[in-house]
């Protein structure tokens, strides 16, 4: 397997299942979806454009942004950032940014009927997006305008070439901007225990494998930890099923529900005994009411109220302040992680470890008018400054003359509500650099708890499932549809051997239909391109 811990030029991304975007894709409407894009040399810089400083233009434009509202959002035509990005820069927005839950399905709308938008801005647009929508030329190529018109991103690009190479597909062209990270606590999503609920029952050893953490949920289950006298308590949560079943399956020795690589071979986990495996720990735990009954179809506004109410003994999410009741940040060390955990089949630990790069995260479409301004928008988070006010706007200030330590100013309870009211970062990646020398500077007794842990708890067994790499368009349009295929079968059929509707007999025949399917051929295709990767 690929190992990589911490450092930015050598991180790479757990390969995230491909959803079918294509199936209109050949009977458009839209003739203007058959018209050649325009690259930035044959486009005239506008006369209104300022090449240097603010504002961007001199005079006021008006373009059509869609992006993803995350949770914690507020509107963003309300936000702060948006509201002083206009007048820093004169460029105007229109908003279409659709609830997390429904977005992925707008946003292929979008693209099938022909009603995209300008440019997406935490757009969320996946591999398959890019380079299916990037060789029709909906989305235009942006390698010209960095050049021309990105001095920030250019030279970061210049410097970190491994990232230039992750968002550059197989034709050449990069046709969205990426997110780097380079914090250590979001390179890995965390299971934590409710510490009250282990000080009430007097519970002081952690769980070291999954029949440790088997008896701690019982104990959940049975012992009243929230104290109310009533039999409300649910042992083991999550916002998703995506966020519970990375810590789960890393027990049994898996980093994915999808593809991964072992020893330079491409394997496809959910038929691998370990899965089987799996599986059947998984309706233990659903049998003995020790499984949250709504995993697989509660919002995060429903799971976080469970949290809040003190009903969640252990649960996957970013922090602990994030899910429990708790006001003071110092709380949050009083909340252990769930150690990385081992099982009757598997005696390595390992854990799955996120990219610092998240691609897709903004793109021009050939319908913007003003790609040369959108692009120096766009440009300004890529530097220090920016990507600071994108982040925390101008709520901070220095605690010290020095400018060693900095704090968030905000009102009201919640410093993570208050951020998502002023800016759209919390809970959603945007096009920029999370920069860990401005981040670790602020006074936040959280970001050094959940920092430390991440360090020395979880980085140490990280590992990539599999790295980051372009497929060709042919390769695309064939995984385009056998992802759609295999990926909701295999999410249907865990719920079902969860739940029980279907019984793990059945096995044999579930591992038969997806090989039915073409699951070599998937292999194969993802094979080749990890090839091509490591050859290079």
């Amino acid at each position: 397997m690929t190992k990589g811990i911490g450092n930015m030029r050598k991180s790479i991304i757990v390969f995230a299942c491909f959803s079918l975007l294509l199936l209109s894709a050949c009977s458009r409407s839209d003739n203007r979806n058959n018209e050649p894009s325009a690259s930035a040399s044959e486009k005239q810089t506008p006369s209104n454009l300022n090449l240097t400083g603010f504002p961007i233009t001199t005079e006021k434009i008006t373009l059509d942004l869609m992006g993803e509202k995350a949770p914690i959002h507020g509107p963003w035509d309300q936000m702060y950032f948006f509201q002083e990005m206009e007048k820093k820069t004169n460029i105007h927005f229109e908003f279409d940014t659709p609830a997390r839950e429904s977005y992925k399905e707008r946003k292929n709308l979008a693209f099938a009927s022909g009603e995209y938008p300008d440019l997406f801005f935490g757009g969320q647009l996946d591999t398959a997006d890019e380079i299916n929508y990037g060789q029709q030329g909906i989305l235009i190529p942006l390698e010209d305008l960095i050049e021309e018109y990105a001095p920030n991103l250019k030279k970061f690009l210049e410097e970190n070439p491994d990232v230039k190479r992750s968002i550059t597909t197989t034709d050449g062209h990069i046709y969205a901007l990426p997110n780097v990270n380079t914090v250590p606590r979001d390179l890995v999503m965390k299971p934590w225990i409710n510490g009250e609920w282990l000080a009430n029952l007097n519970i002081s050893t952690l769980p070291a494998t999954t029949d440790d953490l088997l008896e701690l949920l019982r104990a959940f289950r049975d012992g009243d930890p929230n104290q109310n006298g009533e039999k409300d308590e649910i042992p083991l949560s999550a916002p998703s099923m995506t966020n519970l079943r990375k810590p789960l399956l890393a027990a049994f020795g898996l980093l994915s529900n999808s593809i991964e690589v072992k020893d330079d071979k491409i394997v496809f986990s959910p038929i691998e005994s370990n899965y089987q495996q799996y599986l059947k720990y998984m309706n233990v735990l659903f049998n003995e009411k020790l499984l949250d009954s709504e995993l697989f179809s509660q919002t995060t506004q429903q799971f976080t109220a469970k949290g809040k109410s003190d009903r969640i003994g252990v649960f996957v999410h970013a922090a602990p302040h994030l899910v429990l009741d708790i006001s003071d940040p110092a709380d949050n060390a009083k909340h252990p992680a769930l150690p990385v955990l081992t099982s009757e089949v598997n005696s390595e630990k390992v854990y799955p470890l996120n990219s610092s790069i998240t691609r897709g995260t903004f793109a021009i479409t050939k319908k913007n008018k003003y790609p040369e301004a959108t692009m120096r928008w766009v440009d300004y988070f890529y530097s220090p400054e920016g990507s600071n006010f994108a982040m925390v706007g101008d709520s901070w200030q220095w605690k010290d003359a020095d400018q060693t330590q900095w704090e968030f100013v905000y009102e009201g309870d919640n410093k993570e509500e208050y951020r998502g009211k002023i800016v759209p970062d919390p809970g959603l990646p945007l096009p920029l650099v999370r920069d860990n020398d401005f981040l670790s500077k602020e006074y936040n007794l959280s970001g050094a708890y959940l920092n430390k842990v991440t360090e020395e708890q979880f980085l140490p067994y990280a590992q990539t499932a599999f790295p980051l790499v372009y497929f060709t368009e042919e390769e695309q349009d064939r995984l385009n549809v056998l992802n759609a295929d295999i990926t909701t079968y295999v999410e249907q059929m865990e719920a079902k051997f969860i739940f029980g509707q279907t019984p793990i007999s059945e096995w044999d025949n579930y591992v038969a239909t997806i090989q039915k399917m073409g699951v070599d051929d998937m292999i194969s295709i993802y094979q080749a391109a990890y090839d091509r990767w490591k050859s290079e």
